[in-house]
């Protein structure tokens, strides 16, 4: 099945650079700042806001996997971070904060 995730995240003593790397991590796991869709123009969403719809068996399964892998992209870089993840499906959420 397929989950909206949402991550909100916080880099400490970032540059900007360190949010630019975040952002292209974050994208190769499925997790982008604009959401595009058939029916409406793209959307855009915050700053330190990434979105996406990943598969997996369960929310929770989902909201774990994806949790380790948000803090895996951040430790590779060195970046000590805080992030909020959300993964929605069927009316079902599961958050955690990290």
């Amino acid at each position: 099945m397929t989950y909206l995730v949402l991550c909100i995240f916080e880099i400490k003593d970032a540059r900007r650079e360190d949010y630019n790397y975040a952002y292209m991590d974050l994208g190769t796991i499925g997790l982008r700042r604009a959401i595009k869709s058939d029916a409406v123009p793209t959307f855009h969403l915050p700053t330190t806001a990434v979105m996406g719809m990943i598969n997996g068996p369960t929310v929770d399964d989902v909201r774990t996997t994806v949790g380790k892998q948000v803090q895996g992209l951040f430790k590779a870089r060195g970046l000590k971070a805080n992030f909020f993840l959300v993964v929605c499906g069927d009316w079902a959420c599961a958050g955690e904060s990290m």
